[in-house]
């Protein structure tokens, strides 16, 4: 029997084969871009993503589907993810990582009850993980930027700490998040308005995080890893 996620992906597969008809009726494109990654001024890789939203209100589902190509070091790895969020409260609840080449794995997990529960598959064998899914959280996993989509969504919102579900570090931390006003970044050679966010991470690195008036992620840097994401084209 198929998982929710893929039956939802089989959805979406037949809207587009229905024509752009059925597309418009079902299916909205929330965005969808790419991004280079930098670390220390260095290029290292790309990550090219979409986040398309079926239904409205309390019915609505988004998937956010992400590839990430990455070098660092001579250590090349590829990145694949899938998420479902579903309702207004962009609450997630199914989600599927493939790491290939270094660090390789995948993890499939779900939030239920309160759990994200995980089954994570590796060189080392196979295992299960759970931890907690407090209510509000939002899934942005470790390495991949268009997830703070949804966290922008949340703090735009009004919300300030948010439970941060990061599967690939088997944990949920709580985010701290402050606006810190109105700046011009450069995007695709233009100069974009953007809303910019700090994100304290209890434990981790602070983040500051840049968007569009519809949440959609400009740019992002972590200065702490010399980390920097800058999007190609300025969004339609």
């Amino acid at each position: 029997m198929r998982r929710p996620i893929e039956r939802l992906l089989a959805c979406l597969v037949l809207c587009l084969l229905g024509g752009p008809a059925a597309l418009s009726a079902q299916t909205t494109t929330l965005d969808e871009g790419s991004f280079r990654l930098y670390i220390a001024g260095r290029a290292i890789g790309t990550e090219n993503f979409n986040i398309r939203q079926s239904g409205t209100g309390d019915d609505a589902i988004i998937i956010a589907q992400g590839s990430i190509a990455v070098d660092t070091a001579g250590a090349p790895q590829e990145v694949r993810t899938i998420l479902r969020v579903e309702g207004p409260s962009l609450r997630p609840s199914d989600y599927d990582v493939t790491v290939r080449g270094a660090g390789s794995q995948r993890i499939v997990g779900r939030v239920v009850g309160g759990r994200f529960s995980a089954r994570i598959v590796s060189p080392a064998g196979e295992q299960m993980r759970e931890y907690l899914a407090s209510e509000g959280a939002v899934l942005v996993d470790d390495g991949v930027v268009h997830h703070h989509y949804f966290l922008a969504r949340r703090a735009e919102a009004g919300a300030r700490r948010i439970p941060i579900i990061i599967p690939r570090l088997n944990r949920q931390v709580t985010g701290t998040i402050e606006e810190a006003g109105r700046e011009s970044v450069q995007v695709g050679g233009r100069s974009v308005q953007a809303r910019r966010f700090a994100i304290a991470l209890a434990g981790g690195p602070e983040i500051q995080l840049w968007v569009d008036d519809r949440g959609r992620v400009l740019r992002l840097e972590v200065p702490q890893r010399g980390l920097e994401a800058v999007r190609t084209a300025a969004p339609r």
